[in-house]
């Protein structure tokens, strides 16, 4: 029986005058429900107490089917990635749920908020998240945080004047994950360590993939959650390799269903769920929500300016990947994993061929060298997808198949303040170093000089003339495509660097490429082609992929001409062997080596009837 100063809620006696805030946020730190010491089950659950919390600080929040599903989804995963079209209210809805969540547990949370750059942090997320907090902090000082404008911060600790300085491991911050047109990512806190650690990414779509990498650090504190948000353009960006569905589910590769109507699906990375938000499944479709949410009068405007086809139509109404986001790409992750590219090579016996490689540069991007070997795969390695197509000797079926694996990739150390050495003989050493090291002959060398006659001419001056200089600016050749395309490289591609990439995927579509580094998986990935004049392929040039993604694509460039040598030293690419060898019948055989014989005689007459 509980006295006049006490009422019962969700089975408890609270003191009368209670703050609706304060009673749901205290059942939330309790988990939502638990048993009492009478053992009974109490407390409404950590949904509905979220949910009313949120109603209680800012009552007039329309709670609409898609805000209540990335509510739930957020409770209940460690990885929430929410892709949808403009104006779906995904921001709006992250925020809250950040920011409702740091209320509750203020003492031991790290909220990062991060965007592209400091001015649309403002604009979007950091300001939706500030002016809910100012607008809670006014009705409620008792809530947890104090902004520091200029830090693009909220802190717990309010000690401003201790001696010991104020703790600023509670709390949240903004961060801007590019400045310019670099990307500098979130490094600098990817080590921080809390209790409760939530990091909210928004426009992940403008973000590369360095972005999921520098969640893993993250990701070892015990209570983790990272909620991701953006428009789908692209399965390599950050958005797209957060969101891609699980690998039971065929990843990007099998084509998410896209039938009308708001999806989920799990993703592949662990305790990940990814929602679909679709513009034509929007809670105001008609317009009569009173929230600025995606409607059918908003996308019939961009229908009859873009048309439904569109890939604007396709991202920014209806909230979609687009179909084959990533055919425009020499090599796609999924492709890789696929046909085990990525996996160390298992090989047959010790009859192996080493391969030095290198795409050489100076004065900004980097220089990379590397080791590749290629040899027969053992036959009880495990077993990879092949194109069915593929017939070929060097992988059909009970017969030894030819593998070629990057064993090392690595930067060339070059230090331009050192003015009594040429910049060229410090490359020139530390690759004849290694060679010498792995037991790698000149001759087994090949390099990119990047039209750098000096550096040639240094390798013959202070290693050896038999070094294999690569032309990667010059024409790809007359051999054919493949065995499925029958047409001369020369009319196919427009330069030998095109030629060279493909060769790599032609490699990894045979299932004969291991241990593709990550750093040239990503070039691979990032690098897009088009066609040129003569209706030829072209890999984009790299003056183009560094404003893309600040960096050159030569971890990629030096892998490829790896392989290029290899192939000149004996590795058969099985997709350019045809794997139809027909065999002429022996009379025709016959009649041309007689009639060879004739014409090398000199005696054939012309005779008439």
């Amino acid at each position: 029986m509980l006295g006049k100063n006490y009422i019962q809620a969700f089975g408890l006696g609270w003191p009368r005058g209670v703050d609706p805030a304060s009673m749901h946020r205290d059942c939330i730190r309790h988990g939502g429900s638990w048993v009492d010491q009478q053992g009974r089950q109490v407390g409404g659950g950590l949904e509905f107490h979220f949910r009313e919390l949120i109603k209680v600080l800012w009552p007039d929040t329309v709670f609409h089917k898609w805000l209540s599903l990335i509510i739930e989804k957020y409770l209940t995963h460690r990885v929430i990635v929410v892709i949808g079209p403009a104006s779906s209210s995904k921001t709006f809805s992250a925020g809250i749920c950040v920011l409702t969540d740091y209320f509750c547990f203020g003492d031991c949370t790290t909220v990062l908020c991060c965007s592209t750059t400091k001015e649309r942090l403002e604009d979007r997320v950091w300001g939706e998240i500030k002016s809910h907090f100012r607008r809670a902090k006014a009705d409620r000082p008792w809530l947890p945080g104090n902004i520091i404008e200029g830090r693009m911060r909220i802190v717990t600790d309010s000690r401003d004047d201790s001696p010991d300085g104020r703790d600023f491991r509670n709390g949240m911050i903004g961060l801007a994950a590019k400045k310019g047109d670099t990307f500098v990512g979130i490094s600098e806190y990817a080590g921080i360590k809390n209790k409760r650690v939530r990091l909210l990414g928004d426009e992940l779509s403008m973000l590369p993939k360095a972005f999921v990498d520098s969640v893993s650090n993250l990701d070892k504190n015990p209570d983790f959650k990272l909620i991701g948000l953006g428009n789908p353009k692209d399965v390599n960006d950050a958005l797209g390799m957060l969101a891609e569905p699980a690998r039971h589910l065929g990843g990007w590769e099998s084509g998410i269903d896209q039938a009308a109507g708001t999806k989920t699906w799990e993703t592949k990375r662990d305790g990940g769920i990814c929602i679909q938000l679709r513009g034509d499944d929007s809670p105001n479709l008609d317009g009569k929500l009173g929230i600025p949410i995606i409607s059918q009068s908003d996308m019939d405007r961009d229908i009859s300016f873009y048309s439904k086809e569109s890939l604007w139509y396709t991202m920014m109404n209806l909230g979609i990947m687009p179909k084959g986001a990533g055919m425009r790409r020499v090599l796609t992750r999924q492709l890789c994993e696929k046909f085990g590219a990525m996996e160390q090579p298992v090989w047959r016996d010790s009859n192996i061929k080493r391969i030095a490689f290198m795409d050489a540069a100076y004065g900004g991007d980097r220089c990379m060298f590397g080791e590749l070997a290629f040899g027969y795969e053992a036959a009880n390695s495990k077993p990879f997808l092949v194109d069915s197509a593929l017939a070929a000797s060097a992988a059909a079926p009970g017969l030894p198949k030819q593998i070629v694996a990057v064993v090392d990739l690595m930067v060339v150390p070059v230090h331009a303040e050192l003015s009594q050495q040429l910049i060229e003989d410090q490359i020139v050493e530390f690759v004849m170093k290694q060679c010498e090291k792995r037991g790698i002959p000149p001759s087994n060398f090949y390099f990119d000089a990047g039209m750098r006659t000096s550096l040639v001419m240094a390798f013959a001056r202070v290693w050896s003339r038999d070094v294999e200089s690569v032309d990667c600016g010059g024409k790809p050749g007359e051999e054919m495509v493949s065995a499925d395309i029958q047409k001369p490289c020369n009319d196919y591609y427009s330069k030998k660097i095109t030629r060279l990439w493909y060769s790599v995927r032609l490699t990894v579509e045979a299932g004969q490429f291991r241990g593709m580094p990550e750093q040239a998986l990503q070039d691979f990935c990032d690098r897009e082609w088009t066609l040129v004049a003569g209706n030829k392929i072209e890999v984009e040039p790299k003056d183009k992929m560094k404003a893309k993604i600040s960096r050159s694509p030569d971890a990629g460039d030096a892998v490829a001409i790896g392989l290029f040598g290899a192939c000149n030293r004996g590795f058969v690419i099985a997709k350019l062997v045809s794997p139809k060898v027909s065999k002429e019948p022996d009379w025709k055989a016959e009649l041309r080596k007689k009639s060879q014989e004739i014409w090398a005689t000199g005696q054939l007459e012309f005779a008439s009837s």
